[in-house]
């Protein structure tokens, strides 16, 4: 009432003051609608997972693999796939769960437990235990679209900071100065991560729970070049239609099926 008072004693028309009430009428049911919706759809994630742990601590494993499996799609979170390399792991499958250990690590690789496990797993299926480095962990901090923006932007700042005293005929004061040294520190950051994480996501894993045999060509009929052993990490050198071409950790190279060796990228 008080807003309607103020209208119309600053003289707004009629039908100003019916939009502004008519708006307000829409906006807040459906500002309503949105809490409620996200509330819900958090809710039900909750319960999912809920149902999930419940079938994997009943020793329904499969079961477990499958209902977080359609969590994963929906909203894939490190939690969930680490639960899942644990379900793989009791059905018999250390390749995938491999996979999906790694695939936790790629979503938060702070996380202390799941390279422990990872380590522990790798070990089982006769791989060697290994600690990535430090500046790795850091580089996949943020995404790589992340590091783009950070890269771009420092860029056209540090650009701007360059050119603009230039033009304006002026000595570059304290801020600009600093701009300059933040957006050299953030490009000395931000390009060996996006490199790195670049990097990284042209790996991936052996899921095949026996050895795999490489081809020298993209065919299955294909003479054979090498063996992948399950589990083992691979670089990815080029691709055709369901082939990747693959250099493993143990320096074996050749042609492997898209349904034997899955990229860990996000």
């Amino acid at each position: 009432m008080n807003l309607l008072i103020k209208f119309v004693a600053e003289g707004v028309s009629l039908d100003r003051i019916r939009n502004t009430y008519t708006s307000g009428r829409v906006v807040s049911p459906l500002l309503l609608l949105f809490i409620c919706a996200t509330a819900l759809l958090s809710t039900t994630h909750a319960d999912s997972f809920t149902e999930a742990t419940t079938a994997y601590e009943n020793g329904d494993y499969e079961e477990a693999a499958k209902q977080f499996e359609a969590i994963a799609l929906e909203n894939e979170t490190a939690a969930v796939r680490h639960n899942l390399a644990l379900s793989y792991f009791q059905l018999g499958q250390p390749a995938e769960a491999t996979w999906q250990i790694e695939r936790a690590l790629k979503i938060d690789p702070l996380k202390t437990e799941y390279h422990f496990k990872l380590g522990a797993l790798r070990q089982q299926i006769g791989l060697f235990e290994t600690t990535p480095e430090w500046y790795i962990i850091g580089a996949q901090l943020l995404r790589t679209q992340t590091w783009i923006f950070i890269s771009c932007a420092s860029i056209w700042l540090l650009l701007a900071a360059c050119i603009l005293p230039k033009i304006s005929g002026k000595t570059p004061n304290l801020g600009i100065k600093a701009t300059r040294i933040i957006t050299v520190l953030a490009l000395a950051l931000s390009l060996p991560a996006l490199w790195l994480n670049h990097s990284l996501d042209q790996k991936g894993i052996i899921v095949s729970n026996a050895p795999t045999d490489l081809h020298a060509a993209p065919a299955s009929a294909a003479p054979a070049s090498g063996v992948a052993r399950p589990g083992e990490r691979a670089r990815i050198l080029d691709h055709h239609n369901e082939f990747y071409q693959i250099e493993t950790e143990g320096l074996a190279t050749g042609w492997v099926s898209k349904d034997e060796f899955r990229t860990l990228a996000l």
